[in-house]
């Protein structure tokens, strides 16, 4: 825990999602917000998507952080808004398409979360 899952349009020229992975996992350990080996981070490019009414000089990244529950608001904000400095540090610069870069912070209930480590013998 925490899982981050990025997803962004095929319209973003240049766009490498593992170094974006990468730094946003360093992120969190750095904000002290996780352990290193706690964190699982993925990308999917997106092939089919529609941004209004077809726009196809729109292009996004949409990053979900989902955290355990018991952070604060303030805490959440934090992260969301650090998130979102790296995100935009690892955008590459567009000649055709405006992104949308977004953070959207996810509460998972601490109840109801299971998590089994399986060692490797």
């Amino acid at each position: 825990m925490p899982h981050i899952h990025v997803e962004y349009s095929d319209n973003i020229e240049n766009f490498e999602a593992k170094p974006l992975l990468t730094a946003l996992n360093q992120c969190l350990v750095v904000g002290e917000y996780a352990t290193a080996v706690d964190i699982k981070s993925r990308a999917m490019c997106q092939k089919d998507y529609v941004i209004g009414i077809n726009e196809q000089s729109q292009g996004y990244v949409h990053v979900k952080i989902s955290l355990l529950t018991g952070r604060s608001l303030e805490i959440r904000q934090a992260i969301s808004e650090k998130a979102l400095g790296v995100l935009i540090e690892y955008l590459p610069k567009q000649s055709k398409v405006e992104i949308q870069a977004c953070i959207e912070i996810i509460e998972m209930p601490k109840e109801t979360y299971s998590k089994k480590i399986i060692q490797v013998y």
